[in-house]
């Protein structure tokens, strides 16, 4: 039995080789379609079939294959650049681009390694730290050591996704926070945002950057397969009426359509149940038993209540305040910030099954994936919403879970107005968001 490693060497190959083959099948059902069926059968008959010229049916049979070839190829090509340059993959700690050095250095020749090893040893690298091997994604315990810097793209959000304590999800792997839906490939060796399923069918892995490609993909591969089906199976059965012979060609691309169109059709009613209830393939595998925990900003204007020892107030939900601040043991961390620069979180639950990223209706969680435009739904010009993370209220939007977990909370804002939340510091300026 093969080693993990090396089934994942054995994937990421086939999928590098199956885009070319698919390319193959596709030239030669053309060839099938054009010259032995609709030049040869139909325009212009060969001797040997003895039948009058049927000129219109071949050249509608001609336009209407390559009006259905064309999308399908254009959307393939898209889908495929954004598989392989645009990946959506989150950037790797530095303890992990330590490590790959590393390794690169044991591939080196002995003289060059010598040659680093003495220019380390005259300095060492003052920002290495000693990381947990811990991986808080399984919900495993233990403190990891981080720059605040890393979690400033979490605690200026007003939500995110956490774990018990507070902090965000971590890949021990990639050595790094991961971001909302953010999962690990384990074929890549890289955390990619909103992961749905590695495909060897069209070369890598599909993430928030071409699931809508993809589904665009199996769309109009389904439909063009069938066409290509009916027109081979029709003329096929109609020649052995009529000489008791099959052409090879026609055969064959029954074969190939059939395969395909069937495949793609179970692809594209998954896909789009997928962007019907805004969940990932990964997502769907524990979706009605699933419990995520949110960390849901305190708005400001309730925080004087948490460190006021006569307010009737008292929350009823564990809190995380961030940034984190640096203290020892004879300094003990400061209880009631600074007004202006406390970023406090509730950590709370959804019920078991509750997706908080289901915005309410099918149509608005497709619209996160194909776009607010028929052309958007129908070609591939624009990447989807959900991949736009400009947004400093959350990294995707949440649904009416987030808002009833609000509600029961008490952390919505008063109805009359009376006194409205302040903006905090975190998101005065947009341009400080540090998404990738």
């Amino acid at each position: 039995m093969a080693s993990p490693a090396a089934q994942k060497r054995v994937n990421v190959a086939v999928s590098r080789l199956i885009p070319p083959v698919l390319l193959g099948a596709v030239v030669y059902a053309s060839y099938a379609v054009t010259k032995p069926l609709c030049i040869d059968y139909l325009l212009h008959p060969l001797p040997s079939y003895n039948r009058v010229p049927r000129v219109g049916a071949g050249a509608a049979i001609l336009t209407i294959y390559y009006v259905l070839l064309i999308p399908m190829v254009v959307t393939y090509l898209h889908l495929y650049y954004h598989v392989l340059w645009r990946p959506g993959y989150l950037p790797v700690g530095d303890q992990k681009l330590r490590d790959e050095q590393n390794d690169d250095d044991e591939k080196r020749p002995e003289k060059s390694r010598r040659r680093r090893h003495r220019k380390k040893a005259r300095k060492a690298d003052p920002e290495k730290t000693v990381q947990s091997d811990t991986d808080v994604e399984r919900g495993a315990g233990g403190v990891v050591s981080q720059s605040d810097l890393q979690l400033e793209s979490f605690y200026t959000q007003d939500v995110f996704v956490c774990q018990q304590d507070g902090r965000p999800l971590w890949c021990s792997t990639c050595d790094q926070y991961k971001t909302d839906r953010a999962h690990h490939c384990r074929e890549l060796g890289r955390c990619v945002r909103k992961m749905d399923h590695f495909c060897p069918w069209v070369g890598g892995v599909v993430s928030e950057t071409s699931f809508k490609f993809f589904i665009q993909f199996v769309v109009y591969t389904c439909i063009y397969c069938t066409f290509a089906l009916i027109v081979s199976a029709y003329f096929t059965a109609e020649i052995r009426r009529n000489t008791g012979a099959a052409n090879p060609y026609w055969c064959v691309c029954i074969g190939l359509s059939a395969l395909f169109a069937f495949f793609t059709a179970g692809m594209t009613l998954s896909s789009l149940q997928m962007g019907i209830f805004n969940i990932t393939t990964i997502e769907n595998l524990n979706r009605r038993t699933a419990v995520w925990t949110l960390a849901i900003r305190v708005p400001e204007y309730m925080l004087d209540r948490l460190w006021d020892t006569e307010s009737p107030w008292a929350p009823t939900f564990p809190m995380v305040s961030y940034p984190p601040e640096a203290h020892t043991s004879n300094q003990p961390q400061a209880t009631n910030p600074p007004a202006g620069e406390r970023h406090v979180f509730a950590i709370l639950h959804t019920q078991p099954g509750e997706n908080p990223f289901d915005l309410g209706t099918p149509f608005k969680n497709l619209q996160q994936v194909m776009g607010h435009s028929i052309a958007e739904w129908l070609l591939p010009i624009k990447q989807s919403p959900c991949a736009d993370h400009s947004s400093m209220e959350s990294h995707y939007p949440f649904g009416p879970v987030v808002t009833r977990l609000k509600q029961e909370a008490g952390l919505m804002p008063p109805g009359d107005g009376a006194v409205p939340p302040t903006p905090h510091s975190g998101r005065s300026q947009p341009e400080g968001n540090t998404q990738t």
